[in-house]
């Protein structure tokens, strides 16, 4: 399975860490051929010191981002009962933390300068992990942090993808965007006709075609709004 590449802009640059390398098994790395692509990862190779962020809802629990709702039987999946004795009644406590999630003191510029201070030369920020909770403003969902349904949406700073971008970019450092092309939170990525069986899509896309083509639209199309 392939799914559609996201549109290559010369100033951000995209890691690919978008899937796992058992998602990954039956395709092979396809490497870009846009020529300023092609330039920006030559360059990027030398930079050798930067910042991996995760940071969502999920951080309210203190668990890894997203992986404890992925059913499989894996160090990173393992789900604390307190938050759900049950997998079903787990999933509806994690998704219900976007109505709690109201990170008032956000402050990206002490994250940059210290990012600066410690010899850093780029950040990468989960703008949207596979639970699929977009920390950025979007018109393709309301599992977002600019929805009402997150108390944080009315914030100055509710954009938090955006914020951090910029906050980065005035320090000198590098920006890249880590957005995860498989959406848990999607129907036409896990599918409630059918449970999920593992991190992968749960249904067969060449048996559902017209499904399969919607997430690729709906993928496509998540871009986010006010860059």
């Amino acid at each position: 399975m392939s799914l559609p590449p996201l549109a290559a802009r010369s100033s951000w640059l995209f890691v690919a860490i978008l899937f796992s390398t058992t998602i990954l098994a039956q395709s092979p790395y396809i490497a870009p051929t846009d020529p300023l692509v092609q330039q920006k990862l030559e360059r990027w190779k030398d930079l050798k010191f930067g910042l991996l962020m995760h940071w969502g809802p999920y951080s309210q629990w203190g668990v890894v981002e997203s992986w404890s709702i992925c059913p499989e039987d894996e160090g990173w999946c393992q789900r604390d009962a307190v938050h759900g004795k049950t997998y079903n009644e787990y999933v509806r406590n994690y998704e219900a933390l976007q109505t709690t999630f109201d990170p008032v003191k956000f402050d990206p510029s002490k994250w940059a300068r210290a990012a600066k201070d410690a010899g850093m030369k780029y950040m990468v920020f989960t703008t949207k992990h596979h639970d699929g909770f977009c920390m950025f403003d979007t018109k393709t969902t309301d599992y977002k942090i600019t929805s009402p349904n997150c108390p944080f949406n009315d914030d100055p700073q509710a954009n938090v993808t955006k914020g951090i971008f910029n906050a980065f970019r005035k320090e000198g450092l590098w920006t890249g965007a880590y957005f995860s092309k498989p959406d848990w939170h999607s129907d036409d990525y896990w599918w409630r006709n059918f449970p999920p069986k593992d991190r992968s899509v749960n249904y067969l896309p060449t048996k559902y075609p017209e499904r399969w083509q919607a997430f690729q639209d709906f993928t496509s199309a998540d871009r986010g709004t006010d860059e």
